[in-house]
């Protein structure tokens, strides 16, 4: 079976989800911390990053910052799945999806 390196992109709306400090932010950074555990020891993840808040855009034409209102990156998981649906299935298990999603990406190889 081939497996293919798929990006998992977390996007959540500014000011939704529990905000930190608070027992409910504690609570998922637990649940995250345990998928990315049973992510590793089933030899799927390859990595994961958190990112911050705002980032900038440049082009030839300009540098700007986000726009504040729209929906942002959050965190990224690089996997290693049998295909889509497997991609899926593991992306329907984030913990951030009553208040945000995950954009899935299959990488080139």
């Amino acid at each position: 079976m081939n497996n293919a390196t798929h990006l998992l992109i977390h996007r959540y709306l500014p000011g939704t989800g529990p905000q930190p400090p608070s027992e409910e932010f504690d609570a998922e950074m637990l649940q995250w911390e345990s998928l990315d555990t049973a992510l590793k020891a089933d030899d799927i993840l390859i990595s994961s990053f958190a990112v911050q808040d705002r980032g900038i855009v440049c082009s030839l034409a300009s540098t700007h910052k986000l726009d504040t209102d729209a929906e942002i990156i959050f965190a990224v998981h690089a996997i290693k799945v049998a295909g889509e649906q497997q991609a899926q299935e593991i992306a329907r298990r984030m913990p951030h999806l009553s208040y945000g999603s995950v954009e899935i990406r299959p990488l080139m190889e």
